[in-house]
């Protein structure tokens, strides 16, 4: 079973966590480290909310955007099945002559969503360091 959204908590202090997080589709991987604050992680958790509230009937996207690293998901549906694309777009600038930019997209489900979101929310309540989810089934 693959996971096709995965985050794990590296180092936190007061202002900042340092996460390493993957995002996967079937032919492509992307893996990107970087210093997050828990408003930026708490963006994400509402706009999966407010994606899940009106049952995938609006699109929602979420942005990481740091000095280094430009993240973005968009979350909409694919079907009246409840299927749901995610389409991923990271941009890393490092300037250590590995910049990438890459643009993908993955299907799951509304029920995976309602996992994310409950994952991530327990993530930020520090229960765990680590969320896997976003099946592919």
């Amino acid at each position: 079973m693959v996971h096709q959204f995965e985050m794990k908590r590296l180092w936190e202090d007061a202002l900042e966590m340092n996460v390493t997080f993957e995002l996967k589709a079937k032919w492509c991987e992307v893996t990107v480290n970087e210093y997050v604050t828990v408003a930026e992680i708490e963006a994400l958790v509402s706009a999966l909310q407010a994606f899940n509230a009106r049952n995938g009937k609006l699109v929602r996207t979420w942005t990481l955007d740091s000095p280094l690293v430009h993240v973005s998901l968009t979350f909409e549906l694919a079907n009246t099945r409840g299927t749901v694309r995610v389409t991923a777009m990271v941009d890393q600038m490092k300037g250590d002559g590995g910049d990438m930019k890459a643009v993908f997209s993955f299907e799951t489900t509304m029920g995976q969503i309602d996992d994310l979101q409950r994952q991530l929310s327990n993530f930020l309540a520090r229960e765990t360091n680590l969320v896997e989810s976003l099946r592919s089934d």
